[in-house]
Parts: structure tokens; sequence; C-alpha cells
């Protein structure tokens, strides 16, 4: 019969005797972030107005988020956004070589700039929605102390 059986554990918990140490689980190892030039000739003009508005999006966020966290979501969606899902959609669409960007409108009946303007624009909503939660909080928050502030200092008090 072995030391480590079921019975065995059960009763050196009971006694109160510490179980086996395990060994560390290892790290998950580090994503690196993808790094592009959004200025990069190969990207449509369209898609460059939509990448500042994002990374002008997620800056704010992240300023929002230094004040408090949003338990709906964290600051690695932001990071995940900005350092790989953004560069990795924009590195796809400038990988396509360009005679080769007439085959996906034949498939899609649409361009590849107009595919890329158009998760670029489902981004943007991601990071719209984030920011209205924020505001929205932050909103909340203001008019339950105009709340406070009126039924505490107005003359109507009873208790004064």
């Amino acid at each position: 019969m072995s030391n480590n059986g079921f019975f065995t554990r059960i009763g050196k918990a009971l006694r109160g005797e510490a179980p086996p140490s395990m060994p560390p689980a290892p790290a998950a190892p580090a994503v690196l972030p993808v790094t592009l030039d959004y200025e990069d000739d190969r990207i449509p003009s369209s898609a460059k107005a939509r990448i500042r508005r994002i990374l002008a999006g997620l800056l704010e966020v992240e300023n929002a988020l230094l004040r408090e966290d949003m338990p709906n979501f964290s600051r690695v969606d932001i990071d995940q956004m900005r350092e790989q899902h953004l560069p990795k959609l924009v590195k796809s669409y400038i990988d396509i070589p360009e005679a080769h960007r007439a085959e996906i409108f034949r498939k899609t009946g649409k361009s590849a700039s107009f595919i890329l303007d158009d998760s670029l624009d489902q981004m943007q909503t991601r990071v719209d929605t984030i920011l209205r939660s924020l505001a929205q909080k932050d909103i909340e928050t203001f008019t339950n102390n105009t709340k406070f502030v009126g039924e505490r200092y107005s003359s109507n008090n009873p208790f004064d």
C-alpha cells in the first residue's frame, strides 16, 4: 500500500500534517508586443485615421483605469488590443502583396482596405464602450455624492 494513497492523505490532513509541497507551476511565456509603424505608406489613410483614434482612446482608458479598475474588464484587455490585436491586424493587411489584394474582393465583394477599416471600427466600438462604462461609473458616483450633500445639508433636514 502506498504512502500517498487517498486514505493516507485524508488521515494526514485530519491530523494537521501539511501535504507534500508541489513544485510551482511554470510561468506563462511572455508575449512580446508586436511593433509596427502605423504611418507606413502601405496603410490606407482611412485606416491611419482610425488607428490614431483607437490609440488615443486606449490611452484615455489607461488614464481612467489609473483611478480605478472596472470589474468586467482589465488592463490586460487594453494591453492585448494595443500590443497584439491592433498591430497584428494591420500587419496582416500590409503582408498581403498588393497584386493579390484583389482576390479578397473577389472572395468577399469588399476590398481589403474596406475590411481593414471595418475591423478597426469594431475595435473602436469596443474602446468607446469601455470609455462609456468608465464615464457612467463616474456619473453615478457624482450623482450619489450630490444626492448625499443635498440630503445632508438641505434646510429640510429634521435632524439639524
